[in-house]
């Protein structure tokens, strides 16, 4: 599955020069919609959102920032990760940018939900992750959904 986790390489004499070929491997993310239990109220401002994923917490990838209307809207948007070490899992954080109704953040961002998702060992893997979050209390609640899909592409590469 990831390129140290699976990586063959084997070496091919052609002559007296030597062929390295070894596997590269991408996981493509499409978030294709969101839902969100917060933004009920569809009388108020819009909101803007971004999505951070992961699977090395060194390395994350962002979307770029989309405006809501209401609690649910359409994406559509692509993430290509590199897989350069064994992963098991995709990281996902929703956050919310600019918002009015949590004025006192440092940065203007509020994380809304997580979501951790096996990934698939070959092939592709659609579906809709649940955004958690913790309450004041310290339990776990559902803030929301995201709708993607996960695909793994493998290319050899000759050096």
């Amino acid at each position: 599955m990831t390129n140290l986790g699976r990586q063959k390489r084997r070496l091919i004499r052609e002559g007296k020069r030597k062929i390295d070929h070894h596997i590269e491997t991408k996981l493509i993310v499409k978030i294709l919609r969101a839902c969100t239990t917060d933004d009920q109220n569809l009388l108020q401002h819009p909101n803007y959102y971004k999505v951070i994923a992961w699977t090395d917490p060194v390395e994350p990838y962002t979307t770029q920032v989309w405006v809501s209307k209401g609690n649910y809207w359409k994406y559509n948007t692509e993430l290509a990760i590199p897989l350069d070490s064994p992963a098991k899992y995709l990281y996902l954080e929703l956050f919310r940018k600019h918002s009015s109704r949590d004025p006192a953040t440092s940065d203007g961002e509020v994380a809304i939900g997580r979501a951790k998702i096996r990934l698939p060992k070959d092939g592709k893997f659609s579906g809709a992750a649940r955004l958690v979050d913790l309450n004041s209390d310290r339990c776990i609640v559902d803030k929301g959904t995201l709708e993607l899909s996960l695909e793994l592409i493998h290319t050899i590469v000759v050096t």
